[in-house]
């Protein structure tokens, strides 16, 4: 089978969609999946990048690029319940080091989902990873609730977006910061106040939060120290070692409330995000579908951190029935 690969680390000139791939092969608890979309992710290019090398060590390159799908099923394995051949899914593989940007993909029953009825599979394969990020951040860690205030820093990008609307479904109110150009959007997807970080840093306003998710990376509790007080938790999307070190420490009842998320594919979390999406609560934006010819440029629009929405690559050879979002 064809899939998107790379024999090295480096450039998104590495990448390659080549025939000399093996098909997985049926599992116990696994599904087969015929892949339609996948979005690119900046895990996608840390990885590509060999940033997680020394974890992945005993991996042998070649390896498939990307995390995030969505397609048909061709084959259940034993084990696996609730699903059948034809089914439309979505969903995220566990293990980074075997990505699913192939023609075939092979992930777990307790990975994937039924894709959103509304959504058509380029759509819904944009949603897993970032969503899943928001979700857990805010939910999980940080425990977002009706009244709570939330800052969202770097609210027009993929994880950011669906943050925004995450919060908002969980009742919080939300505050987001993103660069001048996207201020109407990241407005129009549900933020009660919106910043330009041109005009004033996320941690320079005036106002007390609940939360402040850092999906940037780029900052810690520290900086946010005055906006958070004493109860007020942090969290961020990038390990640094101010960020693991309280966050160790919080988990014991000492220190500051610092956090961390570690994104985990669940079906149940899947499942809440797609109640959502049909509810319309979360509408996925798309800032580029590439065809996977073009895959190299879908990694260097996703480098250049100048997205809004996601970024999807079409796997497919053959026309999906579209089922709209509008």
């Amino acid at each position: 089978m064809k899939a998107l690969i790379y024999r090295k680390f480096g450039s998104a000139d590495e990448l390659e969609w080549s025939g000399d791939w093996q098909e997985p092969e049926l599992t116990d608890g696994s599904v087969l999946v015929k892949v339609v979309a996948g979005s690119v992710n900046p895990k996608d290019v840390l990885l590509r990048k060999g940033k997680f090398s020394k974890t992945l060590a005993r991996d042998p390159l070649p390896r498939i690029s990307g995390l995030d799908v969505s397609g048909e099923i061709l084959a259940v394995g034993d084990n696996v319940t609730g699903y059948a051949i034809g089914d439309r899914v979505f969903g995220m593989t566990n293990h980074f080091s075997g990505g699913v940007h192939a023609e075939v993909a092979l992930l777990r029953g307790d990975e994937i989902c039924h894709a959103p009825g509304n959504l058509s599979l380029e759509q819904a394969g944009s949603v897993p990873l970032a969503a899943l990020t928001a979700l857990q951040a805010l939910r999980d860690l940080c425990k977002v609730q009706k009244g709570h205030r939330v800052l969202i820093n770097g609210a027009s990008g993929g994880v950011g977006h669906f943050a925004v609307q995450i919060a908002k479904a969980l009742g919080a109110e939300v505050h987001a910061v993103c660069g001048s150009k996207n201020l109407q959007f990241v407005e129009s997807i549900g933020a009660d106040a919106v910043y330009s970080y041109q005009d004033q840093a996320a941690n320079q306003l005036s106002q007390q939060f609940d939360v402040v998710f850092d999906v940037f990376g780029k900052l810690t509790h520290k900086d946010f120290s005055r906006q958070l007080g004493k109860r007020g938790i942090f969290v961020s999307t990038v390990p640094k070692a101010s960020t693991i070190i309280s966050e160790a420490l919080a988990r014991t009842g000492l220190g500051k409330r610092s956090r961390l998320v570690e994104v985990k594919s669940r079906s149940a979390d899947l499942a809440q995000l797609k109640d959502w999406i049909e509810a319309r609560k979360i509408i996925p934006h798309i800032d580029a579908i590439y065809p996977v010819s073009q895959a190299q440029d879908a990694h260097r629009h996703v480098e250049s951190r100048h997205t809004v929405g996601k970024v999807c690559i079409r796997l497919s050879t053959t026309p999906e029935e579209v089922h709209s979002a509008s």
